[in-house]
């Protein structure tokens, strides 16, 4: 019974493998390609009686005509080089343009400077007690631009009337009409100061013939000042034993010229003055640079302050209020009675510690 069953068993398992092998799909053998050539379907033309449709089952597709290739140029140099001609074209795999990275830094115009005076302040004066001062004087001098040792104040561009245009319009310093500080002027009026009335022809734009004049005003360009004129005290402190001299105003010079064109000092005027003290706010954030007279990294008050500038003497305090320039006309006696004036502050500087 028992070999029976095993029989039985056996014989249901060779069974069931030749079912599996027999219900497992077929792959399909991929037909071998044949080599045909094409053919044009505009040569081959139905038979007689057969249907057009029947013999073309889908869509009759253009084949490529096949062309005949095309022998490379080729030629041979005196040393047997060979050179293949279709070969000799511009490279366009390399692009110049991309080879790199710009440069992103911002552009700087000139050697490189950073300026370290922005937002600086000027260090005070100590104050002064009336009863400390032994000997006082007053004097006014003139600073000319147009001198080679004061041309820091004039650099094209970047004047010192520039600066302190700029600084009257956005209110940081205050034009004042008289020297004594009494009365304050704006922007527009001390800008009108400088401004004089010129005659301007009427052209006519269609025929370009003159039809007229009419008075305007002549543009302010600040580059045309190239005089100041400074008013200093002079004292002896006696608790500090030192001579002190003291900027207290400074005021811009308007020439006057004649309709000849002919400059006339005596004519001369102050648009406006400025307090110095003041001013020294100004002065001490504008940085200058001279390098033949070995300056640099300094601010206009420190020029100011260390009188580094060369100035002439043209008026000196009397009950009259006389300028040097009323009691002498010519030009050699105004320089000898300031030469003499600066000889009698030297002296006084000098002897002022002397004992006997």
């Amino acid at each position: 019974m028992n070999k029976r069953l095993i029989l039985l068993v056996l014989m249901l398992v060779s069974v069931g493998f030749v079912f599996d092998a027999n219900s497992a799909p077929k792959k399909k053998k991929k037909p071998a390609a044949i080599d045909q050539a094409p053919v044009d379907s505009s040569a081959v033309t139905p038979a007689a009686g057969s249907n057009p449709a029947a013999a073309a089952p889908g869509p009759v597709q253009d084949q490529p005509v096949a062309q005949e290739p095309v022998a490379p140029r080729i030629i041979t140099l005196g040393d047997s080089t060979r050179v293949n001609l279709d070969k000799l074209v511009s490279d366009s795999t390399i692009d110049v343009i991309d080879a790199y990275v710009i440069d992103t830094s911002r552009p700087n115009d000139g050697f490189y400077k950073t300026s370290t005076l922005r937002g600086a302040k000027p260090f005070p004066f100590p104050d002064e007690n009336v009863n400390n001062i032994k000997k006082y004087k007053r004097l006014w001098r003139q600073i000319d631009l147009t001198d080679s040792a004061n041309r820091i104040f004039a650099v094209p561009g970047e004047t010192l009337m520039k600066d302190i245009m700029d600084a009257i319009r956005a209110g940081r310093l205050v034009a004042y009409k008289d020297e004594d500080f009494k009365h304050t002027l704006s922007f527009e009026q001390a800008l009108a100061k400088f401004r004089d009335s010129i005659s301007e022809q009427i052209v006519d734009q269609s025929t370009g013939d003159v039809t007229g004049s009419r008075m305007t005003l002549a543009e302010f360009i600040p580059d045309s000042v190239t005089k100041f004129e400074i008013k200093e005290d002079i004292y002896f402190d006696k608790v500090r034993g030192r001579v002190v001299t003291e900027i207290i105003s400074l005021a811009p010079i308007k020439k006057y010229k004649n309709s000849s064109g002919i400059f006339m000092s005596e004519f001369d005027t102050r648009p406006f003055f400025l307090y110095f003290k003041q001013l020294r706010k100004l002065l001490a954030a504008r940085e200058v640079t001279d390098l033949p007279r070995d300056i640099s990294n300094v601010s206009y008050d420190d020029m100011f302050i260390s009188r580094n500038f060369h100035s002439r003497i043209v008026k000196e305090a009397s009950p009259s209020g006389a300028k040097i320039s009323d009691k002498y006309k010519t030009e050699e006696e105004q320089v000898r009675e300031s030469n003499r004036i600066e000889k009698e502050i030297r002296d006084f500087k000098r002897g002022m510690f002397k004992y006997y």
